[in-house]
């Protein structure tokens, strides 16, 4: 396989820029951008969100915690591992992750930081922050929100790899941070010269 060749693409120009909305949730800006080609792009339209925190959650046999939920945008119930966004002023991932993990499903365990990624880097600002989790417990009662009524439960490191590779996680970032965490923590090995994925769970 050979690395994708060098191209001169560059940076745009932004010309001007405004706040379109604006809440306490989302902040949507309108900016005038010009290409390095000159080629004009206006509007465009860039969502500034909080960045937020994915967990991969294991317990001590390495089994994997996820959550169920409804959500709107989907107008459905989601599995999806245990997430959150930041709060105004948080700036520490783990710390924002410890709490997600408590809040949804009463556990703590050992976190680390693993990794960032982009959810939509064409048109939102924010990060999604890995956490792993080791030696997950249940500690508590979850969080009473009537607004997030949430049911946790557990799986095999296998199960929760194939769940993500059958698109049974519903949000497909999820799915990416579960591998790097599984990854990160060794109880999944990846073999790129036979192309092979082996879980030791």
């Amino acid at each position: 396989m050979t690395s994708p060749k060098s191209t001169s693409i560059g940076k745009w120009r932004v010309t001007a820029s405004r706040i379109v909305h604006q809440d306490p949730w989302i902040r949507l800006r309108a900016d005038d951008c010009v290409t390095d080609e000159g080629a004009v792009v206006a509007p465009y339209y860039v969502l500034e969100y909080r960045d937020w925190v994915e967990v991969v959650a294991l317990d001590a046999q390495n089994n994997v915690l996820l959550i169920k939920q409804y959500r709107h945008g989907l107008g459905d119930i989601s599995v999806e591992l245990p997430a959150g966004g930041m709060d105004e002023g948080e700036a520490d991932p783990v710390a924002a992750a410890t709490r997600e993990l408590l809040e949804e499903a009463g556990c703590a365990g050992t976190l680390s930081l693993i990794g960032e990624t982009r959810p939509n880097a064409g048109t939102h600002t924010n990060r999604v922050h890995i956490v792993l989790a080791r030696d997950v417990v249940r500690v508590a009662e979850p969080k009473d929100d009537p607004g997030e009524r949430i049911e946790s439960f557990w799986v095999t490191a296998a199960e929760a790899l194939r769940m993500a590779l059958a698109g049974e996680l519903t949000v497909g970032m999820q799915a990416a941070s579960l591998l790097r965490g599984l990854a990160e923590a060794g109880v999944v090995k990846f073999s790129v010269d036979d192309k092979q994925v082996m879980t030791q769970a």
